[in-house]
């Protein structure tokens, strides 16, 4: 494999591309949808029918990222997506949409990226070198969370200025995955040919013996329930952000967008800090930052105002890219690069499972909670990462 940096610009870019679409996409959903209705119970529900695409995702990453062609894989989750939103985009009612197409498109989309996602970070390993992961992936982070500065600004100008139609988030969208189909295609990577004549293994099979790798590796099975567990708080995160819009801050879609990019910008910030970071990111370096930023959605929570809540936007997305990027090495690290298609199978099994849960409890409380919301997920963060850190503490004094 071409080991040098050239080569891995694509799999940068690739993300960036389909992302930028895709926040689009989101915010065009959860604004419509909450603006139409005055609260996030329908949007809840959608996100979290939607989200059982991550599960059959998470059990088909094994068998399709670790026995065929990565690129390919890749490759195909662009296409299929793509005409998944051009399509809808011709069939949906701007006036009225469809309620189990938008469920389908959310479904089509979600368990496409519980493929792509995984895919991406497999074939990292096999194209960049193990003294430059860290650095790739804090790279890749940024140029992904750039995406989702620029989407709220684009999403925001869209709502305010022409009165955007749903269908013309889908096509926007589509447009995203065709670029990310390209970037994909120049990707330096060629099939193992010995790989070819290994016996292929069903979805059981796969599993099990990524369960089997993670019972020998501690570390994995730690990494897994951190994801899971912030991706439950992470629902809640972002289907209040809305509700806050509407109902606090005088029902702007601009004052959505604004939190939107400040989050993003606060991701950016974070993405960057671990680019230039020299020294090495630990686990409990990661998890004390949790902690701070549930201490940060408590006390902003408690005092709510314009300002507190931009302060949490801007925290939350700092620790939130630093979490999923360094996350993901101590995993690529962590894992034989021939079990890293089962292994991010597994993760991503743990970081999708809680998200139909999250989506579903928090769409239907949020309403009932609304500011103190961001009061009962900083709870949720410190208390989970303190248990973390207390038994990562003892196993090393052990």
């Amino acid at each position: 494999m071409n080991k040098s940096k050239k080569t891995y610009f694509p799999l940068v870019f690739s993300p960036f591309a389909s992302q930028l679409g895709s926040a689009i996409y989101v915010l065009g959903l959860n604004w419509l949808i909450v603006r139409t209705t005055g609260n996030t119970k329908l949007l809840g529900l959608i996100e979290g029918l939607g989200g059982l695409a991550f599960l059959l995702g998470d059990f088909l990453v094994g068998l399709l990222v670790d026995q065929y062609n990565r690129k390919k894989v890749l490759i195909w989750t662009d296409v299929i997506s793509a005409l998944m939103c051009f399509i809808s985009g011709f069939y949906i009612n701007d006036q009225q949409p469809q309620i189990w197409l938008l469920v389908a498109i959310t479904f089509i989309l979600n368990l496409m990226l519980a493929l792509n996602y995984p895919a991406a970070k497999a074939i990292a390993p096999e194209v960049v070198e193990k003294a430059h992961l860290q650095k790739f992936n804090a790279v890749s982070n940024t140029f992904f969370n750039l995406a989702n500065v620029g989407a709220p600004l684009i999403g925001g100008v869209l709502l305010a200025v022409k009165n955007i139609d749903f269908s013309e988030f889908l096509i926007i969208n589509a447009i995203s995955y065709i670029v990310a189909l390209l970037m994909n295609l120049l990707i330096p990577y060629k099939e193992n040919q010995k790989e070819k004549k290994i016996k292929r293994e069903s979805i059981v099979t796969s599993t099990l013996i990524g369960f089997k790798y993670v019972k020998e590796h501690p570390n994995l099975l730690m990494y897994m329930l951190a994801m899971g567990f912030f991706n439950f708080c992470y629902a809640g995160f972002l289907l209040a952000a809305p509700y806050i819009a509407h109902h606090f801050f005088e029902g702007m879609s601009t004052s959505y967008s604004l939190f939107l990019t400040i989050s993003a910008i606060g991701a950016l910030l974070g993405g960057l800090w671990l680019t230039f970071q020299k020294s090495e990111v630990t686990s409990q370096r990661i998890y004390y930052e949790q902690l701070i930023s549930g201490f940060v959605l408590i006390i902003c929570g408690t005092f709510l105002s314009l300002f507190t809540w931009i302060l949490i936007a801007i925290s939350y997305g700092i620790f939130q890219a630093r979490f999923f990027g360094s996350i993901t090495t101590f995993i690529q690290n962590e894992t034989d690069i021939k079990f890293l298609g089962r292994i991010f199978g597994l993760t991503f099994l743990f970081f999708d499972g809680v998200q139909p849960v999250g989506d579903i409890i928090f769409g239907f409380f949020i309403s009932s909670w609304q500011q103190w919301t961001y009061v009962v997920l900083g709870t949720f963060l410190v208390t989970f990462f303190s248990l973390l850190l207390y038994f990562k503490n003892n196993k090393l004094s052990n």
